[in-house]
């Protein structure tokens, strides 16, 4: 009897908590005159109001309140804006006021809580990140330096283009060249190229395809963190798989370039991040996980490359 009751006021206190919470959220948001938009439920906030295609839901709602609208999407307060003077405003003007990335459980599994430049906050240690890849990695004389390597799997593309003319078969030019560009993009990011089983029993397709579907699946603790750790929606424990294969081969790429150091090759992007790793004599603190990181942000894949990689392509000069 005592137990039941002792519950009952916990549940009490606990409702009681949680109207009051409510109530002081919404007197806020008057006094600080937010946009117009939707009311919301408790807790899922108007997350109710998005079907299979937000985008659409999203216009529909800004046609009753409005170009710039306020709605949260469960705890997250958040501001549509669906004009282009607005978005403008926002992403030009007044952009270092939006400039910080949220949390999100696919950058803290799978990119390291956040620790690459894409999904890093925006501070002190995306700005050291950014200036490292800026003059470390994408220089126009780091990028020059690899010129013979273009060169090289260039005249490799060249000459199996040829061998399929004398064989007279077909040649699907676009997974050629998207080939190429990952290829070269491996050699400058890794040192070599990485076939398939050496990524991961599977392939390394079917694992980067599953962490693009994760990082743009739609996660419920994104929205409301504190129930993140239930995993309702078994998202994070397929989370966790994916970055374990990731951190593996990063792990395995970083332990081949410190044992086996070659001074006479040029070096790749792992080789001079390795030259910051643990420094105390440059702004770029960095460590395994940060190198891990960052090369996930430049390994990535092109879905019809053969080899794991593709990168920084846009800055490639063939």
């Amino acid at each position: 009897m005592a137990w039941i009751l002792f519950s009952s006021a916990l549940a009490l206190i606990a409702a009681l908590s949680f109207f009051l919470r409510e109530w002081l959220r919404k007197r806020m948001i008057r006094e600080r005159k937010l946009p117009p938009g939707p009311t919301g439920w408790p807790v899922f906030g108007s997350l109710h109001l998005l079907g299979k295609l937000p985008h659409q839901d999203l216009h529909q709602l800004a046609k009753k309140y409005g170009p710039i609208m306020y709605m949260r999407l469960g705890l997250v307060p958040t501001v549509v804006v669906s004009s282009p003077r607005a978005a403008e405003s926002i992403l030009k003007t007044h952009d270092l006021v939006f400039a910080n990335r949220p949390p999100n459980e696919a950058a803290k599994y799978i990119s390291y809580e956040q620790k690459n430049v894409s999904f890093a906050p925006y501070g002190s240690y995306w700005r050291n990140v950014r200036k490292m890849c800026t003059l470390e990695l994408l220089s126009n004389h780091k990028i020059n330096s690899f010129m013979s390597t273009r060169k090289e799997e260039l005249a490799l593309l060249i000459g199996s283009i040829k061998d399929a003319s004398r064989e007279r078969a077909a040649v699907d030019l676009s997974a050629k060249v998207s080939s190429l560009s990952a290829d070269i993009s491996c050699r400058m990011v890794f040192g070599k190229k990485y076939m398939e089983k050496e990524f991961d029993e599977k392939g390394f397709k079917p694992v980067i395809h599953e962490g693009m579907r994760l990082t743009a699946s739609f996660n419920l603790g994104d929205y409301i963190p504190p129930i993140a750790p239930l995993d309702i929606q078994g998202l994070t424990k397929r989370m966790k798989a994916v970055g374990k294969v990731f951190d593996d081969f990063f792990e395995k790429i970083i332990d081949e370039h410190i044992e086996f150091k070659d001074e006479t090759r040029t070096r790749d992007f792992v080789d001079v991040m390795l030259d910051f790793l643990g420094s105390e004599e440059t702004e770029y603190r960095i460590g395994r996980d940060n190198i891990k990181a960052i090369m996930l942000a430049f390994g990535l894949v092109t879905p019809r490359a053969n080899h794991l990689c593709a990168a920084p392509t846009y800055r490639l000069k063939l």
